[in-house]
């Protein structure tokens, strides 16, 4: 065979003239496409058709343009000098929410005494926007479906503390919404065919596009009225929250009330379904069959990037009483409260795929009774909080070795709080009634290595009785009730 030796860059080439004469131009060739990409690159263009680009390199390129977009009044080179990160800190910075204050809170009635009124007192005191709460309205089919936005287009999703994406139809729903093609690009990963447990998507493919929920300022929302009497006057008004600003309630001037918020997360990844149908044992329809607005932040590196894992949102609270979700950037769970509150056990060593946000159960009771294995054999069992489920999802293995099997009108576990102190979780048919719909179905569980041990999916129906649903994730707590 003839062969091409170059001993070095300025020897010529002796044998075989064509073959190094191409080597050469494919060399020079290479050097220019290089050339031209980095120029791209520091235009802030980036090719995420690219199979072979990452989310990472997309969100490096991502933060270092938008930098460059919010200077006013410095050139790009001046810019580029004072906002080029180093790689970690520029993912952060691109997971950084973009707060945006909608309206000003506007105040009703008369000043009280001195000319200042408690509003202004209220809004000096308030800290910086860390969390938002908005609607969440319950469908037909008994899920919870929240309203926001992608790109200019009003969509919407099963809210689901059970999955980890955000999800849409790539046909049109005058339910769930009709994305229009400006509304995302195509990211840099491949497609895939994601299942659930009750549900199957066809064809995902993976896009970019801004995300937006509006609502309202969460921590305003959470803060409570408290009638109280003023001992130096003996008048009677409100302590608002815990800002401790009295009001005179024989003047007209109002507590402040939340003020209008948009969370905003930036280029964030989400799928296109080219369809969405029940598995086996679903109800058809509703739940079983719909886009989702996935909750799971933490995942196994093999998964696609989660909502959550692309934002700083740390916690968020499910509140059954007045149908709200909260999203925040700061623990909702105080650290000094452990009564009522479960350490979250972490499945993934065990084969989840994802964070769920999971219980060590105890004590496992169906119709009166309490689980028994039927071979003597105990296995640990784990309890997933779950608002995508209306009843309760119990794995194959479980669900006929137990009464499940025979009709449930019955079922509660009892979880150990931080405290060590035992507690019940639990429904029936009796106190499950209006919107709550208790059924107990099998469902497969195809997680390797998880054969030694059972799970349970707690739907809503475990939850309504308790108020609401407070995940703390990267503290990985959780407690059930308001926040």
């Amino acid at each position: 065979m003839t062969t091409c030796s170059v001993p070095s860059p300025v020897s010529p080439c002796r044998y075989a003239p064509r073959h190094c004469s191409a080597r050469r131009a494919a060399r020079l060739i290479a050097r220019r496409v290089a050339s031209s990409s980095r120029r791209r690159l520091d235009d802030g263009f980036v090719d995420v058709d690219n199979a072979t680009r990452t989310r990472r390199a997309f969100l490096a390129n991502l933060s270092v343009a938008t930098a460059l977009a919010t200077v006013p009044f410095g050139g790009a080179v001046v810019a580029a000098e004072t906002f080029v990160q180093p790689l970690a800190a520029q993912l952060v910075d691109a997971k950084a929410t973009r707060v945006r204050v909608m309206e000003t809170t506007t105040l009703s009635g008369t000043v009280g005494i001195g000319g200042t009124s408690s509003l202004a007192v209220h809004k000096s005191l308030s800290p910086p926007l860390t969390s938002i709460t908005v609607p969440m309205r319950l469908d037909r089919a008994g899920t919870y479906v929240v309203e926001y936005e992608i790109g200019g287009t009003t969509v919407r999703g099963v809210l689901d503390t059970g999955s980890p994406f955000i999800t849409m139809e790539a046909r049109c729903s005058e339910v769930w919404g009709c994305l229009r093609e400006r509304d995302a690009h195509r990211s840099g990963f491949d497609d895939t065919f994601e299942v659930y447990g009750l549900q199957q998507d066809g064809v995902t493919r993976w896009v970019l596009g801004d995300v937006t929920f509006t609502g309202v300022d969460g921590a305003l929302e959470r803060l409570p009225d408290t009638n109280r009497t003023d001992e130096s006057t003996g008048t009677t008004g409100t302590t608002t929250g815990s800002s401790g600003i009295f009001t005179d309630t024989t003047d007209t001037v109002r507590a402040p009330s939340p003020t209008r918020t948009q969370f905003s997360f930036p280029e964030l990844s989400f799928g296109v379904t080219s369809e969405t149908t029940g598995r086996a044992g679903s109800s058809g329809g509703g739940v079983a069959s719909a886009p989702n607005v996935g909750l799971v932040k933490h995942r196994k590196n093999w998964i696609r990037p989660t909502f959550l894992e692309q934002t700083d949102v740390k916690s968020f609270s499910l509140d059954f009483e007045k149908d709200q979700l909260t999203l925040s950037r700061v623990s909702l769970i105080p650290r000094s409260t452990k009564a009522q509150v479960f350490p979250l056990v972490d499945l993934r060593p065990l084969g989840a795929p994802v964070f769920h946000y999971a219980v060590r159960v105890d004590e496992l009771w169906i119709n009166g009774g309490r689980y028994r294995p039927s071979d003597g054999v105990v296995k640990p069992i784990y309890a997933v909080f779950d608002s995508g489920v209306t009843g309760c999802l119990v794995s194959k293995k479980l669900f006929y070795d137990s009464a499940f099997q025979f009709g449930t009108y019955e079922s509660h576990v009892r979880v150990r709080d931080e405290n060590g102190t035992r507690n019940s979780i639990g429904t029936s048919l009796q106190t499950c009634t209006g919107r709550c719909l208790f059924l107990a179905i099998p469902v497969d569980v195809e997680w390797v290595g998880f054969e030694d041990c059972h799970i349970l999916f707690l739907g809503l129906a475990f939850m309504y009785g308790k108020g609401g649903l407070t995940v703390d994730i990267d503290d990985e707590r959780v407690t059930l009730g308001r926040a």
